[in-house]
């Protein structure tokens, strides 16, 4: 079952240890930085799409075919 919390949790200690502010990763991921914002804060409301977005821009999800987005 997925964990959401820790899931954000990990995202967020990965965008600080990359020292990407959230603007950067919202440039990196192409979502916009309202919704980095709604991510780290654990909303579940945005588009899945924007999560793995987010998710992928820090390496923390593959590409359908299994590679890595970086």
């Amino acid at each position: 079952m997925l964990n959401w919390e820790r899931l954000v949790r990990e995202a967020v200690t990965v965008r600080k240890q990359e020292r990407l502010s959230q603007r950067d990763l919202a440039a990196l991921a192409g979502v916009t930085q309202p919704t980095v914002v709604k991510f780290e804060k654990g909303s579940t409301s945005i588009l899945v799409d924007s999560a793995l977005a987010i998710l992928r821009a820090l390496s923390l999800a593959e590409r359908q075919d299994g590679s890595p987005f970086r």
